[in-house]
């Protein structure tokens, strides 16, 4: 059961008007290592892999893995209140690199 100081990346960053989407901020972690990807085998189709994203232990610094309850066997990370400013600097930081890296 998800915690009341835990949320979701998608609701902190809306919080905390920080300029980047789910999305964006996700494949920064990845790149950073505070996440990593996991797989499953589908529910619904035979021989299928489904892939999600769970929090490394580089990432469990910041956040926790969560049972997902639309798919049993698989988590969702869930992410502190309370460290998501410090979080927030480290991807802000990131992606800026990464932007002056592209020019």
């Amino acid at each position: 059961m998800k915690g009341s100081d835990v949320e979701s990346m998608t609701k902190l960053l809306k919080q905390h008007d920080v300029p980047l989407s789910a999305v964006r901020a996700n494949k920064l972690l990845l790149t950073l290592g505070f996440l990593e990807e996991a797989e499953r085998p589908s529910s619904t189709k035979p021989g299928v892999v489904k892939k999600y994203k769970v929090l490394s232990g580089k990432g469990l610094d910041y956040g926790v893995n969560e049972e997902n309850d639309q798919s049993p066997g698989q988590t969702s990370p869930y992410y502190y209140k309370d460290s998501f400013t410090e979080l927030a600097k480290i991807l802000v930081d990131a992606r800026d690199a990464e932007d002056s890296q592209k020019k």
